[in-house]
């Protein structure tokens, strides 16, 4: 239920900072330095996607490497990284994407990349990250799982930037793929404290 008890104490302990120009970038740092509230966390996604029909979790570089492996663990499914272009040998790699700031090249590009045995034929598959921004990194993710030839069950992430327009974006690419964010906005208040 996306903002209901669960979220609201995994909420209380996410605080958002100013970065790269989005005023409130929330930080899952402080949700995996409670471990309760992390816990609780891995539970509510479990509990969600135990009933679906999925064959694989991929989690995106780098915080879906964090919420990823162990939600693939109680769910007794492999965990797929997708990772940045150059990360893995023998790699399928995606075209390049934008995201609302500037990657690992100059022209503030990036490309995703996944292991060219990681993925079955057919494979139905959860894609897992911390939030939702603009959707261009999602938006890649979805494109390369469907170019070796997986179905993507649906994005789920922690937390949506709604205002960021991200999952319009998904949408407007792969109407058929939904994104569940666990936590609104709404709900989000823990400013954090710049040191």
């Amino acid at each position: 239920l996306q903002d209901g008890p669960e979220a609201q104490r995994i909420a209380s302990v996410i605080p958002y900072y100013p970065f790269h120009g989005v005023p409130r970038f929330y930080d899952i740092s402080g949700m995996t330095q409670d471990p309760e509230a992390f816990q609780l966390c891995i539970d509510v996604f479990v509990k969600r996607y135990a009933g679906m029909d999925v064959d694989a979790i991929a989690g995106l570089d780098a915080r879906g490497f964090v919420l990823g492996p162990p939600i693939a663990l109680a769910l007794k499914k492999p965990f797929i990284m997708i990772r940045k272009k150059g990360k893995l040998p023998n790699a399928v790699t995606g075209e390049e994407y934008r995201k609302e700031y500037e990657g690992a090249n100059a022209t503030g590009g990036d490309e995703l990349c996944i292991s060219r045995t990681a993925i079955k034929n057919g494979a139905r598959v959860l894609v897992i990250d911390d939030l939702v921004a603009t959707g261009g990194t999602l938006t890649a993710a979805v494109d390369l799982l469907k170019a070796v030839n997986a179905t993507v069950v649906e994005c789920a992430c922690i937390v949506e930037l709604k205002a960021l327009g991200g999952y319009q974006k998904l949408q407007a690419k792969h109407s058929e793929v939904k994104v569940w964010g666990l936590i609104s906005e709404d709900v989000l208040n823990l400013e954090g404290t710049l040191a």
